[in-house]
């Protein structure tokens, strides 16, 4: 099995296998505005590892000449204290000890729709640093950073002071020519980020800078309309001579790469895959690479552990186009000098009740131990929720320091009425859905941007039916009733909506979709999207309405509510009407049978909530709707107690 090295897992820039057919995965922009972290935490930033030779924390903005190619834009770096990014799409700043760093906002020169130029802007050392002394010469600094689609982050070196003014989003990476690309696993990568905040990245220069009297440092950046790069603390050092850091730690309870952040214990199995990924940033190969993780409960109490992980590597594929992860073959000995490597391997977990866990891992070599200098970049942890029914994507309430964003039927254009949020389950066990749990944006936010009287409807759908051209949202396995946004529910910060009755779930894999009408945007509804855990880009999909479905890899407040859960169900069932609209689609007349006697209210409404009609009826009704123009209208029936609401197909 070979595995794509930027995405780590199984996963292709544009097909994925599932587990009923393929999908073909587009990506678009979400239109979100800075995540924001669900709880206040302290930001802790790295004691440096490293001796620096030079460094720069930004307080002094004259350590640093910022320019950019006429030719092609004029937007340049800017170097201050507590920037923001001021476009229409801003991701949160860096996180800083001193609040000085340097930020490019690209969003914010490419305006509201997107800027159409080649933008090459760039953050020069004004004067050199003498390497002469040193062999191995890495350049450590702090960056955050969010993917869009068209850009490039290259930092370059030069021994002359002069340096190439032509770099694009389509220039390779030449070492030799010191020219090195940051963000090889990030970029191009629609949304993706470095998912720490900050996150301190390593480039070694010794191929163009070990050995030289004067080196200049340069961050390039090169795009057209992206978000934003920080970056903050830079430091140029001696490379260490042992130096491996643990790149991120993995709980995937099905193997395939998927975090969920709650599993139900029936999907469990025997335990769950777990792991890591390695990189040897020393100069000496490094020797006894090993990798432990134990498991711990919410009283802090060891449940699990695995010493013994399997270790496999990367190797070049000419149909990939890059280094591609094989785990056909597991690898032995000494991992060589800047080389990634991959740990995994099943972890048992019978025996666990339900509860909180947290996951750490710890990464060593015989040079590289608790008690070295460069242990900080050793370790990771992972929290996850083993639940009696409930099955989440999102980890909302179990992660210790979760990053969050929203997203509705304000987010896009043209999706004010029948967009859609989805969230991917993979079924293992068979089981029953009774309903889904959905976390509005009043559940983070001080200010949520959900409102009263919008409506929603869930439906569990089949990966086979969610091609980019052929989606029809119409295509569902089974459906809710409309359900109808109280004020109620916002306080609640969530909404819980049940199915008719409970639906069997044979092993295979599923969409939920939440497919939301705010009145055209009068009555907006919000969604909580998880983005703590980098996530294969398909757990969550959106659609717009006359546009197509796109690939979100985030993870979408959507949950699923299964067997024992299900009795936890705050049922709405007790306030639903029972009634029956056909034909629907219609063109000429509906007919209403009533499944229970007394008077009710009869309202037909149009997608904007303009009323179209009103009646009372206390008995079996016809309605002549050949007056109404073909499109999508909303029958409510209700009395003092209890309201439904249909969609109704108009042709």
């Amino acid at each position: 099995m070979k595995i794509n090295f930027t995405l780590l897992f199984a996963l292709s820039a544009f097909t994925l296998s599932l587990s009923q057919t393929d999908i073909k995965k587009t990506e678009k922009r979400s239109a979100m505005e800075a995540p924001i972290k669900y709880e206040s935490t302290n930001v802790e930033i790295d004691i440096r590892a490293v001796e620096c030779i030079w460094e720069s924390d930004f307080s002094n903005a004259g350590d640093w000449d910022t320019d950019h190619d006429p030719a092609d834009c004029a937007l340049d770096w800017q170097i201050g204290q507590n920037l923001e990014c001021a476009g229409s799409y801003p991701i949160t700043a860096i996180e800083s000890a001193n609040g000085y760093y340097a930020m490019l906002d690209s969003d914010a020169y490419g305006g509201e729709e997107g800027g159409t130029e080649v933008e090459d802007s760039w953050l020069t050392m004004s004067s050199p640093v003498d390497c002469s002394g040193l062999d191995n010469v890495i350049v450590e600094f702090d960056t955050w950073y969010r993917s869009y689609n068209s850009e490039r982050c290259f930092l370059v070196v030069s021994t002359d002071g002069t340096f190439p003014t032509d770099l694009s989003p389509t220039t390779e990476a030449d070492p030799a020519n010191g020219i090195y690309e940051i963000f090889p696993d990030v970029s191009n990568d629609v949304g993706a980020d470095l998912g720490d905040n900050p996150s301190t990245r390593r480039i070694n220069i010794s191929e163009s800078a070990g050995g030289q009297p004067q080196v200049w440092i340069r961050f390039n950046w090169t795009g057209t309309w992206g978000y934003a790069w920080f970056i903050d603390r830079v430091c140029v050092a001696e490379q260490p001579a042992d130096d491996i850091e643990l790149s991120y730690g993995l709980v995937s309870h099905n193997g395939t790469g998927e975090e969920y952040g709650r599993v139900p214990l029936n999907q469990l199995g025997d335990g769950a895959y777990t792991g890591g990924g390695a990189f040897n940033f020393g100069v000496n190969d490094a020797n006894d690479v090993s990798l432990t993780m134990d498991v711990s409960n919410s009283a802090g109490e060891n449940v699990t552990s695995q010493t013994n992980y399997t270790m496999y590597g990367y190797e070049l594929d000419a149909v990939a186009g890059g280094l591609v992860l094989n785990m056909d073959t597991p690898i032995y000995g000494p991992v060589a000098t800047n080389t990634n490597v991959y740990f995994e391997d099943m972890t048992p977990m019978s025996g666990v009740s339900e509860d909180i866990y947290t996951a750490t891992f710890t990464l060593s070599s015989s040079g590289d131990t608790e008690a070295g200098d460069n242990f900080g970049n050793n370790t990771a942890t992972r929290d996850f929720e083993l639940t009696n029914g409930l099955y989440s994507t999102d980890g909302i309430g179990v992660h210790s320091d979760p990053t969050i964003t929203r997203m509705g039927t304000g987010s896009f254009t043209d999706a004010t009425d029948g967009f859609m949020m989805m969230s991917y389950y993979d079924i293992s066990q068979s089981t029953q859905l009774g309903g889904v749990w959905i976390g509005l944006d009043s559940y983070a936010y001080t200010e949520p941007l959900t409102v009263p009287g919008g409506e929603l409807v869930v439906a569990l759908r089949d990966t086979t039916l969610l091609s980019a051209e052929t989606f029809d949202p119409g295509n569902v396995i089974a459906s809710s009733d409309f359900y109808l946004i109280t004020q109620q529910d916002i306080d609640n910060g969530y909404v819980v909506v049940p199915f008719g009755s409970n639906i069997s779930l044979n092993p295979n894999a599923y969409f939920i979709s939440v497919e939301m009408y705010s009145n055209g945007n009068a009555t907006d509804i919000y969604i909580l999207d998880d983005e703590t855990v980098p996530q294969p880009s398909y757990l969550s999909m959106i659609y717009i309405p006359g546009d197509q479905v796109y690939t979100n890899g985030t993870a979408t407040a959507i949950r699923m509510i299964t067997d024992g859960a299900i009795s936890d169900i705050i049922s709405l069932e007790e306030n639903n009407l029972e009634y029956n609209i056909f034909p629907n689609p219609s063109s000429g007349t509906i007919n209403i049978e009533l499944g229970e006697q007394g008077e009710f209210s009869v309202e037909i409404s149009d997608i904007i909530g303009k009323s179209i009609y009103n009646n009372i009826i206390k008995t079996n009704t016809n309605i002549d709707i050949n007056g109404l123009d073909a499109g999508v209208y909303f029958v409510t029936i209700s009395n003092e107690n209890k309201s439904n609401t249909t969609k109704l197909i108009v042709e």
